[in-house]
């Protein structure tokens, strides 16, 4: 949680003055919702909200073979836990009227994976929990259309981590720090574009063939036939 509002301050001040840092576990209601109470007690309210914590699935493989108890921890991490965070900043946080008497309103920011739009062979389990994302998604975004509460989805491409490390020299991937243009793109979209989604690799290319970042952002809502 930072406060990007802190102008006037001099250079020295401790970080603390600035930044808050919560540790919990995302996928337990209670020590989210303490968390959430406690950063709107300390910084007035909460503005954007980013669903970044996820898991890859146990092991690869045809559905036939895994097991299934792999699948409800992988929907309880990648699914479960953003309708928790989210549920809580909702309520306590973009619902409510802020400090200023402007109204509810925030940006939240799922990130997903194309996984969330293809079927992906040898892994079911993390295709089923984007899929879940993206849908959960959508139909939050219908919900809180008229809230001034926008919520997409973005999906950062095959990213070298620490976690997931990359194979060097392997084609596609990209570092960590090239996935800021897409979240700013989000960040910044005109008012009222909610329940989208938007690929990094997709970014990259509107702007190789001179068309507006905002083409990248595509409905995640298909259109009816």
């Amino acid at each position: 949680c930072a406060n990007h509002d802190a102008g006037g301050k001099d250079d020295e001040d401790d970080d603390e003055d600035n930044v808050s840092m919560h540790v919990v576990d995302v996928t337990d209601s209670q020590q989210v919702e303490d968390m959430v109470q406690s950063i709107v007690l300390k910084w007035g309210g909460i503005d954007v909200l980013i669903n970044n914590a996820g898991g890859a699935q146990a092991k690869k493989g045809s559905s036939e073979t895994l097991d299934s108890n792999d699948l409800k921890h992988l929907l309880d991490l990648n699914v479960v836990s953003v309708h928790i965070v989210t549920s809580a900043v909702l309520r306590h946080a973009m619902l409510l009227k802020n400090h200023n008497d402007e109204g509810s309103g925030g940006k939240i920011v799922n990130i997903s994976s194309r996984a969330g739009k293809v079927g992906l062979p040898q892994m079911s389990f993390y295709v089923a929990s984007k899929f879940a994302l993206e849908g959960l998604t959508a139909a939050m975004a219908e919900e809180l259309r008229d809230k001034n509460i926008q919520i997409n989805t973005l999906s950062p491409g095959m990213v070298d981590t620490q976690s997931f490390p990359k194979p060097a020299g392997k084609p596609g991937v990209r570092s960590a720090e090239s996935v800021a243009d897409g979240l700013w793109t989000i960040l910044n979209n005109p008012k009222g574009v909610t329940g989208h989604y938007l690929h990094v690799d997709e970014l990259d290319q509107a702007r190789a063939r001179g068309l507006p970042d905002t083409a990248a952002l595509k409905p995640i809502r298909e259109p009816l036939f």
